[in-house]
C-alpha cells in the first residue's frame, strides 16, 4: 500500500468528519492540555491519538470504496458516547477544583477504552465495506465475539499503565494481574462463542493474533521497567539468555507483520493460527503469569523469575519453529499456479 493512496484514506475521512467525531477530537486534545502530565496520563493520550488516526483512515476507506457517507462508520456508537462523558467529567472535576486522582485516572481509563473500541468499530466496518468477507459470518456487523476480542485489547493497554505509574497505590498491581488475568481467560472464550454462535469471521483471525501481541508486549515491557531491567534474576548469563529469547520472539513478530503487509496471505485467506502457535502463546501466558505473580507477591519473585527465564527460553525455540512451519503452511498461497504440462514444448492453455 502506497504512501499516497493512505493519505487519500486521510483526506477523505477528514472531508468528511462528523460534528461528534470533532467534538471528541477536540476534547481529547484539550483534555491533555488541562489535565495531563508526562509520567501520568502521556502512554495514555498517544494511545488515544493513535485511534484517532485509525478511525479518520478508517472513514476515508469507508467513502473511497463505495459506502454512504450517511451511514458509515461514524454513526455516533455508545464507545464515543463513553469518551465524550469521560472527558466531560475532567472538565467538571477541574471546575471543581477537584484533586481527586482515583476519579481522574478513572475516567482517563474509560476514555481510552472507548477510544480503542471506537477505532476497532470502524475499522472492522472499514474493511468490510473494501472487502465484504471480513464480516461474512456476521452479515456486516462486528458480532459478540469480535467484541470480546476488542475489549480484550482495550483492557490489556492499561496493564503497563497500572504496573508502570501505580495510579492506585498499593492496589494497582493486584489491579493490573486481575485485568491480565481476564484478559488471558477471554482469549479461547472468544473463539469458543464464535463456535457456538456460528460467527467465525476473517476479522475475528485477525483480532485474535493482534489481541495477543497488545497483551504480551507492553506487559513485558513494564515488567522489564519494573525490575530495572533485571527480569529479576540475579545471574548475568540467564539475564543474557532472557533477553535474547525475548529478541527471537519479537523479531518472528516483525517479520510475520512485514509478511503479511507484503503479501497479504495469511489474513486475506483467513488462515488461523496453527498448533505451534497455539502452543507459543500459551506458554506466553504462563510467562505473563510469572511476571504478574512476581510484580503482585515478592515473597515468590525469585521462583517466578527462574520459571519466567524457562519459558521465554521455550517461547524462543517455539518461535523459530513458528516462522518454518507457519511458512509451509502458505507457501503454495504465496507461489503462483505453474502451468500443467501436457509435451515436451507445450503446455496446455488456461481458459
Amino acid at each position: 500500500m502506497s504512501l499516497r493512496k493512505i493519505l487519500s484514506y486521510f483526506n477523505a475521512g477528514i472531508c468528511q468528519i462528523s460534528a461528534p467525531e470533532l467534538i471528541a477530537i477536540g476534547l481529547n486534545v484539550a483534555t491533555f492540555i488541562l489535565f495531563g502530565s508526562l509520567l501520568q496520563s502521556a502512554y495514555l493520550w498517544i494511545i488515544i491519538i493513535i485511534c484517532d488516526l485509525c478511525v479518520l483512515g478508517s472513514h476515508g476507506t469507508w467513502v473511497i470504496y463505495g459506502g454512504d457517507p450517511v451511514h458509515g462508520p461514524w454513526r455516533t456508537p455508545a464507545p464515543l458516547t463513553a469518551r465524550c462523558i469521560a472527558s466531560v467529567n475532567l472538565f467538571i472535576m477541574m471546575a471543581e477544583d477537584s484533586t481527586d486522582a482515583i476519579l481522574g485516572t478513572f475516567s482517563w481509563y474509560v476514555a481510552t477504552i472507548a477510544a480503542i473500541c471506537w477505532a476497532f468499530y470502524c475499522i472492522l466496518l472499514a474493511m468490510h465495506q473494501k472487502n465484504p468477507t471480513w464480516l461474512e459470518g456476521t452479515h456486516g456487523r462486528i458480532g459478540a465475539p469480535n467484541w470480546i476480542s476488542i475489549m480484550r485489547i482495550a483492557l490489556s493497554i492499561l496493564v503497563p499503565h497500572l504496573y508502570a505509574v501505580q495510579p492506585f497505590g498499593a492496589s494497582s498491581n493486584v489491579i493490573a494481574t486481575i485485568i491480565l488475568t481476564l484478559a488471558i481467560a477471554t482469549d479461547a472464550a472468544d473463539g469458543y462463542i464464535a463456535r457456538r454462535l456460528d460467527q467465525m469471521t476473517k476479522a475475528g483471525k485477525a483480532l485474535d493474533p493482534l489481541g495477543d501481541k497488545v497483551i504480551f508486549y507492553p506487559t513485558a515491557i513494564a515488567f522489564i521497567l519494573a525490575t530495572s531491567g533485571t527480569a529479576l534474576l540475579d545471574v548475568s548469563w540467564m539475564r543474557l539468555a532472557f533477553y535474547i529469547g525475548l529478541g527471537i520472539m519479537f523479531l518472528r513478530d516483525v517479520l510475520f507483520v512485514v509478511w503479511f503487509f507484503l503479501y497479504y496471505t495469511k489474513l486475506s485467506s483467513g488462515i488461523g493460527a496453527g498448533m505451534v502457535d497455539k502452543t507459543r502463546m500459551a506458554i506466553m501466558c504462563v510467562w505473563l503469569g510469572t511476571a504478574a505473580l512476581a510484580l503482585t507477591f515478592p515473597m515468590l519473585q525469585s521462583r517466578m523469575a527462574i520459571a519466567g527465564f524457562i519459558c521465554m527460553c521455550v517461547i524462543a525455540i517455539l518461535s523459530i519453529t513458528s516462522v518454518a512451519v507457519d511458512y509451509l503452511r502458505i507457501r503454495d498461497l504465496i507461489r503462483p499456479p505453474a502451468k500443467p504440462y501436457v509435451g515436451p514444448d507445450i503446455y496446455e492453455d488456461e481458459e
